[in-house]
């Protein structure tokens, strides 16, 4: 046999094998196909209220069934009535959350065999029913507002005489804030319900930031004297006996009692440096909490008296931290890109009401409110949530939770 004929021969024993091979795959492939992709499912929209509505969609070939999850409970199901003709298939499920908080939710689409795809949120925010005061220029000069938490619903509470802003609440539902009377900062009260004024600082013209004792019955706040040195005063909540808490020729300001009352933080601020300190309201003693290049500022101690939250800009623009009441392990938690500012507890301890600028940065004068689910165990940035609680183009400021 010649060379070319058994070259021949070859490549038809090959090609022979070859195609048995490929007739033997097709027949086995014919009898045992290969299984389909898992389904697949994705969030298309979630509604949150008292109760939350979460509608998916869900694609692939036969999906049986869809699942709601929060972490390792499962929220709700639903069983596809016809799983051949459904693709893509619209689900909608009702949720009543057991608490306020934030709830990383999981939905799971599954097949005949079981086999499933799912899809996450980070994390859903269902806000407490609870009411805040604010100051805002939507309505011209800075006037007082209320907004309750879980609705966003808004109203006028202290309409201006000039100007009202930095409202503090007290636990038997007083209300301090500063007001400008006849071209002078005063501090004035008045009941929750009640719209009379009384005027804590007739011979004072330069007063801000007043914040209440926990037990209501005593009150700080800052004045500006003619040099431009900024104190702090302690008096009684009716105006009595006030004397001065710190005398620098700089800045001692925006102060938070502790839970005991015997205790503020505030911010010192010498030239370009600005610190958080302490100050013992027996004996005067000060510590230093902070002490860093940047700026740190706003402190507001927890009610449970264990953390102190302060705006710090150690991260390049001012964002909300938290430390130990000691001043160890600060952790920041926000990151809004143009900065935030602020920081308020809700009596609960579980949330910060704070602002956030929504301008070009800093400054900007164009502030919004937010809240920030921060209780002691949200270690960790997926046990936290943040919602916006105002939009709009004006000034939103100065945040002041209301007592149950």
């Amino acid at each position: 046999m010649s060379f070319l004929s058994k070259l021949i021969a070859v490549v038809l024993g090959i090609t022979l094998v070859g195609g048995l091979v490929l007739v033997a795959y097709l027949a086995y492939m014919t009898i045992n196909p290969p299984a389909p992709p898992p389904p697949k499912i994705e969030f298309t929209s979630v509604e949150v209220g008292d109760i939350v509505t979460v509608s998916v969609t869900t694609r692939g070939d036969r999906v049986t069934r869809a699942e709601l999850w929060a972490g390792d409970q499962m929220l709700a199901r639903e069983v596809n009535p016809n799983p051949a003709l459904s693709n893509p298939w619209a689900v909608a499920w009702q949720w009543k959350p057991p608490a306020p908080g934030v709830y990383p939710l999981a939905a799971r689409a599954y097949d005949a065999a079981d086999r499933y795809g799912a899809a996450s949120l980070f994390g859903v925010v269902i806000p407490p029913k609870q009411k805040l005061l604010f100051a805002s220029n939507r309505d011209g000069g800075h006037a007082l507002y209320e907004i309750q938490t879980d609705t966003r619903a808004t109203g006028l509470w202290q309409a201006p005489r000039s100007q009202n802003r930095q409202p503090a609440l007290s636990p038997n539902k007083t209300v301090a804030f500063v007001s400008n009377q006849n071209n002078a900062w005063q501090l004035v009260t008045r009941a929750l319900d009640n719209p009379t004024l009384t005027v804590l600082t007739p011979n004072l013209n330069a007063v801000q930031r007043p914040t209440f004792s926990p037990d209501g019955k005593k009150i700080a706040f800052e004045i500006t004297d003619a040099n431009g040195a900024t104190n702090l005063v302690l008096g009684d909540a009716d105006g009595k006996n006030q004397h001065p808490l710190t005398d620098t020729d700089a800045y001692d300001g925006q102060a938070s009692f502790n839970p005991a009352g015997d205790h503020l933080a505030f911010t010192q601020r010498q030239g370009n440096v600005s610190d958080i300190y302490t100050i013992a309201l027996d004996g005067g003693q000060l510590t230093r909490l902070t002490s860093e290049t940047s700026q740190e500022a706003q402190p507001a101690w927890s009610p449970d008296g264990n953390r102190i939250a302060f705006v710090s800009n150690r991260s390049g623009i001012a964002q909300i931290w938290v430390m130990n009441a000691d001043g160890s392990n600060p952790r920041q938690l926000t990151n809004i890109p143009a900065g935030a500012e602020q920081p308020k507890w809700s009596p609960d301890g579980n949330w910060l009401a704070f602002v956030a600028y929504t301008g070009a940065g800093e400054g900007n004068d164009r502030r919004e409110l937010y809240l920030l689910y921060a209780p002691t165990g949200a270690v960790n940035e997926d046990q936290r949530g943040i919602i916006r609680l105002t939009q709009n183009d004006k000034d939103d400021t100065e945040p002041a939770w209301v007592y149950p």
